[in-house]
């Protein structure tokens, strides 16, 4: 059975969930002494172990198109996650945040300037409410606003997810989803070694396996092989604006699961701030000129019904 855009819609709402209870899972995992390359490494690497144990015949037919798409969307993906990591080493959590977040706003105009989709009011307004909905979740409006190498580096990260998720939305339909899985597995697992050796000074020694495990498990398995195959899969049915929107309440589960792990409390920025993301989700996804249309006829029908009912009452016939 095809799958339709709000089937692919909901999916990335569950995988956004799964993103969300991620970032408490890595904070776990990185007070157990593993650090950020390790992390990627160890996610990458079973990720693609999974892809081939479930998709092995697949992942060997493989052709050098596919490998090429698959390349290139585990390089965006990965650039992303680099850049990410750059960033919030020189600046804080919050203008990290908020700057990462402006994927977002580029994902339209990439779009259109690589595929020509039309760009539309509404997706103006509605990202406008997202971003302002994100400024107000990260406190950024609270504090002075400073640039620096550090906000470089996650703007940089902000183009790479939206030029990651326009590919995957437009440019990787023809490949199998398998195959795209696999290549962004094996990227962020080579990317994530290589960053481990040549720029991280921990140790795999110095790692507690004890309290790392699980979540190292758990990022790998749920957040890496699970929610990115999905969402290679969704995206196949829905527009890379909608995707992008959804995959941003990553940061509000994520806000959840940290209130509800004992990480930070619920404050009225966290509790506005998800309202207003809520509202541009939703002002994204309806489509108003088919709501008024439906509007219009359901008022016509209801007319013609109350005249069909005077008509039995009083007699008259309109033949």
């Amino acid at each position: 059975m095809k799958m339709t855009k709000s089937t692919a819609n909901v999916l990335l709402l569950f995988i956004s969930m799964l993103w969300g209870s991620g970032f408490v899972v890595t904070k776990i995992a990185l007070d157990a002494n593993a650090s950020v390359g390790f992390i990627n490494f160890f996610r990458g690497f079973l990720f693609a172990l999974l892809v081939l144990i479930f998709f092995n015949t697949k992942i060997f037919n493989m052709t050098f198109k596919d490998f090429k798409i698959g390349l290139i969307a585990g390089l965006l993906n990965f650039g992303g996650f680099l850049t990410q990591t750059i960033g919030v080493k020189y600046t804080t959590p919050s203008n990290n945040a908020f700057i990462s977040a402006t994927y977002v706003v580029l994902i339209p105009f990439i779009a259109w300037a690589f595929y020509r989709k039309p760009l539309r009011v509404k997706s103006f307004i509605s990202i406008s409410l997202c971003m302002l909905g994100m400024g107000i979740l990260t406190g950024i409006w609270n504090k002075a606003f400073t640039v620096n190498i550090g906000d470089f580096y996650s703007l940089v990260c902000a183009v790479f997810y939206a030029g990651s998720i326009v590919y995957l939305g437009y440019g990787a339909r023809q490949t199998d989803v398998s195959i795209v899985a696999f290549m962004l597995a094996a990227v962020q697992g080579a990317g994530g070694l290589i960053f481990f050796l040549f720029a991280e000074t921990e140790r795999i020694a110095d790692i507690d396996w004890s309290a790392a495990l699980i979540p190292l498990l758990y990022v790998g398995i749920l957040c890496s092989f699970v929610a990115q195959t999905i969402q290679i899969a969704a995206q196949k049915h829905t527009s890379a604006t909608s995707a992008g929107l959804i995959m941003m309440l990553e940061g509000v589960f994520g806000s959840v699961f940290s209130i509800a792990f004992g990480f930070e409390r619920l404050t009225d920025d966290l509790f506005y701030g998800g309202l207003l993301i809520m509202a541009s989700l939703l002002m994204m996804e309806l489509d108003f000129q088919q709501l008024r249309v439906k509007l219009v006829k359901r008022r016509r029908l209801d007319r013609d019904a109350e005249a069909r009912k005077l008509d039995y009452f009083t007699g008259t016939s309109r033949e």
